[in-house]
């Protein structure tokens, strides 16, 4: 009785998250196996698997299966040569790690001119591609299915601790080689960090790596999904009842309400870029390749776990960097300790260089600062040549070249002769602080316990403090024609949020009449029984 009373009084609550966050994850998730023949023929051709994008470039492709120590079996997809034919000529393989959600596809999307796996075969590579547990290309495995639950149990570390050692292994025998260099995008920064501290044995496997947008610290975020990351493990445990723990895997019928959302100029600019995908990665209206939307919503998302995700909300919420926390109880379960145990970056001895963007805002200036304070065979330290390079640039920026794939070609040029070794760092670039707003210490840090339901905010909280949670994903204007640009998104940005919530106030306003109706009713309905089993007990008694 107890536990129904607890429940009923957070159902306000409740409500609030199924419609802010989870409902829109659950209907991707259903939607999953729905037949949807004829709409996949309407785009086609944006939705292409990894293996046919490359044919349509001119490159061959081969597809490999890399088998983790539990069982996972992970598709990898490598160009063998480059687009002429040509055998490779470089000394080492480089292999390529994709983002949350991400799948291989990420990669060669844009198509080769902007596409750095493609360039790389052009260059003499032979290129390698992940594809981690759960997503579009890794849903198999030695004895597991994806509808069990057990399959979706997996956070970061197990990407980190099985998937990168079990590709790496493989691409090293199969390219018969010692070594390879590893480029990793946002969470493939994070699982490598992740291998770096429990594999230390790999080390001597890496020439060099390259983290490009890195993610371990994330405490100082300031994207718009900083703020529902409290939501995270509650989100979690919902989703392990509704989906056995799978979060947005690949669905035609995804694909095509994006693509259809964002196939028009107008929605595209105003609702895709600058309202969904600028307030979470960071406003960049002249770099960014807002054309791509389409073809990104055709493979994006590929699917995790929602474990994964709360993970990646354990980050924010906490200044560290450790494995997965399971609450103080079960942590002495799993760690023999009350706390997780912190990854050990200091004990990175692979060559490093890492690259990021002033206005990116889940990799934040901050915690790349700090992160590059804690690795001691740092290369490089990259700042990208552009004030608003946001999260999602150095995949599809329209400089792309210029700014990532030209750079990264240069390193691997340097750290592929066999005769090189690391010397120490370069000169540093100088760290610039971005100049937010400031925010109160309430918007500024979310509650740090998301296990007292109590101390989440609520809509209200959301309504209250918009103006300044939105200000917080603003870029500083470098022009003076750019505050009025800024200004205007966030104008926009305001009216949508604002009336997204009225939405959802008005879906709560009719609920709780709904509710209160079926009260009335039941409690009449309980009034007219209590009245005849009192006739029919007085009447008994009085025969």
């Amino acid at each position: 009785m107890k536990k129904m009373l607890f429940l009923s009084r957070k159902l306000g609550i409740l409500q609030r998250i199924l419609v802010i966050a989870v409902l829109p994850l659950i209907i991707i998730t259903l939607s999953t196996n729905i037949s949807a023949l004829s709409v996949k023929d309407t785009f086609h051709n944006i939705s292409l698997s990894t293996v046919e994008i490359l044919h349509n470039n001119g490159y061959d492709v081969e597809v490999h299966n890399a088998i983790t120590e539990d069982g996972y079996v992970l598709e990898l997809h490598r160009i063998p040569r480059s687009k002429s034919g040509q055998e490779p000529t470089k000394n080492y393989p480089v292999f390529l790690h994709h983002g949350i959600f991400g799948s291989s596809a990420d990669w060669v999307l844009a198509g080769a001119n902007m596409s750095l796996p493609m360039q790389l075969a052009d260059d003499g590579h032979d290129v390698w591609l992940a594809n981690c547990r759960g997503n579009t290309y890794s849903k198999n495995h030695v004895s597991l299915t994806v509808k069990e639950k057990y399959f979706w149990n997996f956070s970061l570390h197990e990407i980190g601790k099985y998937d990168l050692p079990a590709a790496i292994d493989y691409i090293l025998s199969e390219s018969n080689t010692s070594q390879l260099h590893y480029i990793g995008y946002s969470m493939g920064t994070t699982v490598f960090f992740i291998m770096a501290s429990e594999r230390p044995e790999y080390h001597i496997k890496i020439r060099s790596q390259i983290s490009l947008a890195p993610v371990a610290y994330m405490s100082n975020s300031r994207s718009i999904i900083n703020y529902i990351a409290p939501y995270g493990k509650y989100v979690n445990a919902m989703l392990q009842t509704i989906s056995n723990g799978r979060l947005m895997p690949h669905s035609t019928i995804q694909s095509y309400l994006a693509f259809t959302m964002c196939r028009e100029k107008l929605m595209r600019n105003l609702i895709c870029a600058k309202c969904i995908i600028f307030s979470i990665c960071g406003s960049d209206p002249y770099d960014f390749d807002s054309d791509l939307i389409p073809i990104i919503s055709g493979h994006y998302p590929a699917g995790t776990s929602s474990k994964l995700a709360a993970h990646f909300a354990q980050f924010m919420m906490n200044d560290n960097f450790s494995q997965y926390d399971y609450g103080p109880v079960m942590n002495l379960h799993y760690y023999n300790s009350t706390i997780p145990p912190m990854y050990n970056l200091e004990s990175n001895q692979v060559p490093t260089t890492l690259f990021y963007g002033d206005n990116d805002l889940i990799a934040d200036v901050k915690d790349v600062a700090k992160l590059k304070s804690q690795l001691p065979k740092l290369m490089d330290f990259v700042l990208v040549d552009n004030p608003y390079c946001n999260h999602l640039d150095f995949m599809w920026s329209i400089n792309v070249n210029s700014q990532i794939n030209d750079p990264i070609k240069a390193i691997l040029k340097e750290t592929d002769v066999m005769a090189w070794k690391y010397t120490g760092p370069r000169p540093s670039t100088t760290i610039q602080e971005t100049n937010n707003d400031g925010l109160s210490n309430a918007v500024d840090r979310m509650p740090n316990s998301i296990n007292n339901m109590e101390t989440l905010p609520d809509l209200d909280f959301f309504e209250e403090n918009l103006d300044t949670i939105i200000a917080k994903t603003m870029p500083r204007s470098v022009e003076e024609n750019d505050v009025t640009e800024f200004q205007r998104q966030r104008e926009v940005l305001n009216i949508i949020l604002r009336n997204l919530m009225n939405f959802i106030k008005s879906i709560d306003m009719r609920k709780k009449s709904l509710q209160d109706g079926f009260t009335n009713e039941l409690s009449e309905w309980n009034d007219h029984v209590a009245t005849r089993l009192a006739r029919i007990q007085t009447f008994l008694l009085g025969v």
